[in-house]
């Protein structure tokens, strides 16, 4: 798949925005109007936040950063560029600017306020280097129409000024190659003012006050792909289907539409909730619209939706007997140990899907359901939901408390709740292993209301540490920019962690990466962001705003998205 090369500018219209999902399933409730610039806007926080002393056990999944290249057009990598050790001196006038933009902006006396509000970046986020072109998201305080926009580099002689009408606008592509593979672990200042001009180009309100953010570039790279579960409108029927792309790709491409599932009855018509299988080349689902029940398909061009040959047909009959969310380990992938783990009617199964044998995991101690496992790295350790409240093998309502059994091959054991997500005032749900297996995200909402697209829901951290658990870190990627007032969490249905692949290591620090879905500005429709954790040599976390990713169609509701080493082609730029 080819996406068009990008222009020197790029701003993306505001979309009105008329999809809506539940997070994980083809559920229509009522449609929202978007009131974000740029298509959907940008997630954030007021800032990076550092709190947790627990132990990070386990080591990373890789310990040199890949510096990589830039994606060709055979699909291979280019040279990186020459480095940038300055900005250029004269400043970038975007065309839809006037040609005097500077001017204006300097020859006027500046008001004391009125500052554009900067939605992204947010100040101290932190970019892996691999990222989309920074988008810089403003909103004028009094309807200026003009914009100055200024990034400063410590030890750069100069700053780049750049003077566009465009409220969204991001970086050009050889300005960003060369940008972040030259400035990493420096903060890079963005500083924003606005003017009004009429039709003319006589200035009307003069420049604002200056509004200030700032970004980080990662020393490493944010692995993998996601692939997510798109609600869409096609022709006026609601489609769920699987997309996908690679961090840094800017567009999506279809991975797996309900038409392509070989094994799928003739009333399944939408994708649900959906996991990857540990060689990437996969993926589990559940499918309905009603009464989902399991899935798998190939997901590689050329063989897309068929059922992968390992799998045997008792133990897919078996699977499509069975609901909720399938999770897969890499220490049970392999010929003759290929095992997925189901949640049905309160109980947590376990398939071998080459094979015809299957049962169920002891959870002694544990009279509640059992739902939404997730199955360690390493194969050990299963985490789930308990509740007493399910629908299709999901939570329904709380409260609810992640647990945690052995895996014991296939026995199960003891059930214990993790300290810092089993807090019996709270409903805490969607748990996801980290790819060293050292921390659980999960979502968490106060109190025991629907674990479904709930607003107040936010997204935690918490240690693993072979069970024994430790204090719940509340991302600082839950929280919207400061100047977007109207815009708090809870309130913006932050929701479904889920961790990039591989976890790597620089200087000292072990740096996650973590996508999630969030409704950002009140409507119906969700959209995909990332965030960092990043832990120090004492196991410290320090959490890091939001990234909204610019590339998603802003017109779909994207739910559920799944970070992997996926078999997807890339899309690559002409």
């Amino acid at each position: 798949m080819r996406a068009p090369r990008p222009f020197t500018w790029q701003s993306l219209a505001a979309a009105t925005i008329a999809a809506t999902a539940l997070a994980g399933g083809c559920k229509f409730g009522p449609a929202g109007i978007s009131n974000s610039i740029g298509g959907g806007g940008a997630g954030g926080g007021a800032g990076a936040s550092v709190s947790g002393t627990g132990g990070i056990a386990g080591t990373a999944g890789h310990t040199t950063p890949n510096l990589g290249g830039f994606p060709g057009k055979d699909g291979g990598m280019d040279a990186l560029p020459p480095p940038l050790d300055d900005f250029p001196a004269d400043p970038i006038i975007d065309p839809s600017a006037p040609t005097n933009a500077p001017a204006l902006f300097d020859g006027s006396t500046p008001r004391a306020s009125g500052a554009p509000c900067i939605s992204s970046p947010i100040a101290g986020t932190l970019l892996p280097r691999n990222w989309l072109r920074p988008r810089f998201e403003l909103a004028p305080a009094a309807g200026e129409n003009l914009y100055e926009i200024d990034l400063s580099v410590p030890g750069f002689a100069h700053s780049l000024r750049l003077f566009t009408r465009n409220p969204s606008t991001a970086l050009t592509a050889d300005l960003w190659a060369r940008l972040r593979t030259s400035v990493v672990d420096k903060p890079i200042t963005v500083t924003a003012r606005a003017l009004q001009t009429d039709a003319t180009g006589a200035v009307q309100i003069a420049p604002s006050a200056p509004a200030e953010s700032s970004f980080v570039i990662a020393p490493v790279d944010a692995p993998g792909k996601i692939v997510y579960w798109a609600l869409a409108d096609d022709m006026g029927t609601k489609v769920g289907s699987l997309k996908g792309f690679g961090i840094g790709e800017e567009g999506v491409r279809d991975v797996l539409v309900p038409s392509q599932v070989a094994s799928r009855s003739s009333t399944e018509t939408c994708i649900g909730c959906h996991t990857a299988t540990p060689d990437g080349n996969g993926v589990g689902f559940t499918m309905g619209p009603m009464n989902y029940v399991g899935n798998i398909a190939d997901i590689r061009a050329g063989s897309t939706g068929a059922l992968p040959s390992y799998v045997n047909q008792s133990a897919m009959s078996m699977m499509r007997t069975l609901h909720g969310i399938p999770a897969y380990s890499k220490g049970h992938w392999t010929d003759g140990d290929r095992v997925v783990l189901l949640s049905d009617t309160g109980a947590l199964h376990w398939v071998q899907v080459d094979g015809t044998a299957s049962g169920t995991l002891a959870r002694t101690g544990d009279a509640n359901k059992a739902t939404e496992p997730a199955f360690s790295h390493d194969g050990q350790a299963v985490v789930y939901v308990s509740g007493t409240s399910l629908i299709d093998g999901r939570l329904a309502d709380g409260p609810s408390d992640v647990y945690w059994i052995p895996y014991a091959n296939r026995v199960g054991g003891n059930a214990k709740g993790l300290p810092g997500a089993s807090d019996p005032a709270a409903t805490e749900y969607y748990p996801s292993f980290s790819p060293d297996d050292a921390l659980i995200a999960f979502t968490r909402i106060t109190g025991s209301g629907s674990s479904y697209s709930n607003p107040l829901s936010e997204v935690y951290v918490v240690p693993f540490a072979g069970g024994v658990g430790g204090t719940a870190v509340r991302l600082a990627a839950n929280d919207a920019a400061a100047c977007q007032s109207a815009v708090t969490s809870p309130g913006l249905t932050n929701d479904w962690p889920k961790w990039s692949p591989h976890a790597a290591t620089a200087n000292g620090k072990t740096y996650y990466w973590l996508t999630f879905s969030s409704k950002r500005f009140g409507t119906a429709n969700a959209q995909l962001y990332v965030t960092a954790v990043v832990a120090d040599a004492s196991g410290r976390l320090t959490t890091y705003p939001a990234l909204y990713l610019w590339n998603q169609p802003a017109t779909d509701g994207n739910h559920t998205p799944s970070w992997d080493d996926f078999s997807i082609p890339p899309i690559i730029v002409d």
